[in-house]
């Protein structure tokens, strides 16, 4: 269950706020009231809603909208979207000035973000449609930069005949080792561990020394 706070001077304040941040119509929100006001005047605390949005049946990049705008609404984070959706994709870039606070470390927290998003997009769907989060063209860069590495610890592995076991790295980063590395004819990847999180160990190809045997002599 998705659930979203908003407050305003009053309870109407607070639902449209609510309903112009979600982009839903307000008698479409399911509401409950946390805190009224606790003084008649103005001067009073403001009125808090829980908005819940399980029972909203949205569009998948509504869905993305929504939660995604609520969510940074609710830390304090300022942000803008642009959303392309395909038959099985939706990319969502990620427009703000707190880039850096939603990428993370290593892209840690964009990752969190693209898997709760996914959650929150596909809830009782049929067909999953899958949701890719990304600012400030950061995937490409990091594509570009695992790629670098492969190829510089692949040399690594060929000089020492060691294999070399990297740190532990998402489904994204490790397709992009294994994808860069798939054509060399030395060296070899796989993942090792459980969880989402595994390592790829760069090794050597293994080389065939075994030789057919020579045709048994003829007894004549």
């Amino acid at each position: 269950m998705v659930i979203m706070e908003y407050e305003g001077r009053t309870e109407r304040d607070a639902i449209k706020k609510a309903s112009e941040d979600l982009g839903i119509e307000s008698d479409k929100l399911k509401i409950e009231v946390i805190s009224e006001k606790t003084k008649f005047f103005s001067f009073g605390n403001p009125v808090k809603i829980r908005v819940f949005l399980d029972d909203i049946e949205e569009e998948p990049s509504t869905r993305a909208e929504s939660f995604l705008n609520g969510l940074f609404n609710t830390i304090g984070v300022d942000i803008s979207m642009e959303i392309e959706e395909e038959t099985n994709k939706l990319y969502v870039e990620i427009i703000s000035d707190s880039a850096g606070l939603i990428i993370g470390k290593r892209g840690k927290t964009l990752e969190a973000l693209q898997l709760l998003t996914n959650i929150v997009v596909n809830k009782n769907e049929k067909n999953w449609k899958k949701v890719v989060l990304d600012i400030e063209n950061y995937r490409d860069r990091r594509e570009h930069t695992l790629q670098e590495l492969a190829y510089k610890i692949a040399a690594k592995v060929k000089k020492t005949q060691k294999s070399q076991l990297l740190e532990p790295m998402n489904p994204f980063e490790r397709r992009v080792i294994h994808m860069a590395l798939q054509n060399d004819p030395v060296v070899a990847t796989k993942s090792e561990g459980n969880g989402n999180l595994k390592k790829v160990r760069v090794y050597l190809k293994r080389k065939s020394n075994h030789k057919r045997p020579a045709p048994a002599a003829s007894g004549d």
